[in-house]
């Protein structure tokens, strides 16, 4: 898919209490044209499994699945955060979403799985591709200048270069738009829940 047939991004996100055994997912459709957030969902749920590093797919696909499938629709290219190819396994959370969906699929992690140093220059827009033994798996991309860059990857549909450069136009702080998004409704979503069940 190109840049110039994409008509919205849809950033997904979850927050958890493991405590309570609570998972909230949210998805919001943000429209490149107006550059801001059109329509968002909320979807409740039990955690599968406790995190475990490096096996954010197993814990999260489902539920993140369930909440995109209500906003999604051509034109569109989902947005999770997290890892797609770049993953060890190149098989992150982007990758399974890509698989079940059946629709382009941006990953974005806030942090590399093997924590490397950042080597991308500090201004925004830098970019730095990584590779693992069988080619290139991702990218170190600076979102915004002086601030810790970020991780882009493939899950499916979608070309490397194309998903960094929807990232790029899609960030005014360090993670994308349609990412701080999410993550903000996923959370406030489960403080009210959590403020429901005292």
């Amino acid at each position: 898919m190109k840049p110039a047939s994409v008509r919205r991004l849809i950033g997904v996100d979850a927050a958890y209490c493991d405590e309570r055994e609570v998972a909230v997912a949210a998805a919001v459709a943000w429209d490149r044209a107006g550059r801001r957030v059109v329509e968002s969902r909320r979807l409740t749920g039990k955690p599968p499994m406790p995190y475990r590093f490096g096996h954010l797919a197993a814990r999260e696909v489902g539920i993140a699945e369930a909440v995109v499938r209500e906003l999604v629709t051509d034109g569109d290219v989902v947005m999770c955060d997290g890892h797609g190819l770049m993953h060890p396994d190149r098989a992150g959370l982007g990758v399974h979403l890509a698989a079940r969906l059946g629709r382009p699929v941006v990953a974005v992690a806030k942090n590399p799985l093997h924590r490397e140093t950042p080597l991308t220059s500090p201004e925004r827009g830098a970019v730095r591709r990584i590779s693992d033994a069988q080619g290139v798996v991702g990218a170190e991309v600076r979102t915004a200048e002086s601030v810790r860059p970020v991780y882009v990857s493939v899950g499916g549909g979608i070309s490397l270069d194309a998903a960094i450069e929807l990232v790029l136009e899609s960030s005014r702080y360090r993670l994308p738009e349609p990412a701080r998004a999410a993550d903000r409704q996923a959370r406030d979503g489960l403080r009210e829940l959590l403020g429901r069940a005292r």
